[in-house]
């Protein structure tokens, strides 16, 4: 198969078979949402059956959006693939058992993601935007270079995948607000994306919240508010919650299947003051030889082979540190 095609999928389209659009594990809505507009567009340029790989499922906001917006959508299949495009991925190890796979596989290998670049790429062609609000706004962008209108619905899908990463354009530039224009114009409603956005609480996710607010921990580094927490699961909901109450950064950690994994979160504030960037310098530190992390300059998150306890002691040294901070716990 010729490699030599300068635009996306970098192959010749039409002797496409088969196409496989990865999500990182356990997918959120950004993810899922730009593999159903990429799913469209290798299917309005080829005659290729298009599949949606969610290692280890979706959130629970993603499968209730995958209703509205269905997909062929698998967690494992044994069939071959000409093509993969991972999308959103961040961090390869986030393939799960997908990832020895696509590496031994011959098919062209595309990432498209707006997290910063591994230094060891599995990828034949990289398509990076670390300005980019989200992966759904670099999906649009792919759909503009090829001069291929998605229509109503992928521009609802599309919409809802930039709110969601965003945080509803708290975090956006020129460009994100561009891109919602497009898509406003090619149908999409906002008020509509919002509603879909909206889901009824989840009794886990509550009660995982109200533990983490439990078992905190608070520091005091200079004019800056660190919170700590250990939670079995949802840690990513825990630590965006205790920078909602208030925190400046905040790290919730919790032991699965023989790893802690953490999520981190601060607010913009942190990282226009500081420019600690917590997937660079903190999620990827916390991981180095132990795991695997990585993420955005305000979330961010990471695996690791030490305790809980240990990941937290790690954490504040770190953060301290990168402050050059004496920390200080408030009681």
């Amino acid at each position: 198969m010729s490699r030599e095609k300068v635009t996306f999928p970098f192959v010749e389209a039409r002797k496409l078979r088969r196409a496989a659009i990865l999500c990182h594990r356990h997918a959120d809505p950004d993810a899922y949402l730009s593999a159903y507009a990429i799913s469209h567009l290798i299917r309005k340029i080829s005659p290729a059956t298009v599949d949606i790989i969610t290692p280890e499922g979706m959130s629970t906001l993603t499968k209730q959006l995958q209703q509205t917006f269905p997909g062929r959508t698998l967690e494992e299949s044994e069939r071959d693939y000409d093509l993969f495009v991972a999308v959103d991925i961040g961090h390869t190890e986030l393939l799960k058992n997908w990832l020895g796979r696509i590496t031994r596989s011959g098919a062209m290998k595309i990432l498209i993601d707006h997290h910063p670049e591994q230094k060891d790429s599995i990828y034949d062609r990289m398509l990076v935007d670390t300005n980019a609000s989200s992966t759904a706004e670099m999906v649009l962008k792919l759909y503009n270079e090829l001069n291929i209108k998605p229509g109503k619905k992928r521009a609802q899908a599309l919409l809802v995948g930039i709110l969601f990463d965003s945080q509803h354009l708290a975090i956006s530039s020129g460009n994100t607000l561009r891109a919602c224009v497009e898509l406003l114009d090619e149908g999409a409603e906002v008020e509509e994306a919002r509603r879909l956005l909206r889901s009824p609480p989840d009794y886990g996710e509550v009660i995982a919240k109200l533990k983490g607010a439990k078992r905190l921990r608070i520091f005091r580094l200079n004019n800056w508010v660190l919170a700590l927490s250990r939670i079995g699961s949802f840690q990513s909901h825990v630590a965006r919650a205790l920078v909602h109450l208030g925190a400046d950064v905040a790290l919730a950690v919790g032991e699965f299947e023989n790893e802690t994994r953490g999520s981190l979160r601060s607010n913009q504030r942190f990282y226009d003051s500081t420019k600690i960037h917590l997937g660079t310098q903190v999620a990827e530190a916390l991981s180095k030889e132990r795991g695997y992390g990585g993420g955005h300059a305000t979330a961010a998150s990471f695996t690791s082979s030490a305790g809980e306890e240990e990941v937290l002691k790690q954490a504040l040294a770190l953060i301290s540190k990168l402050l050059n901070a004496q920390p200080v716990e408030v009681n």
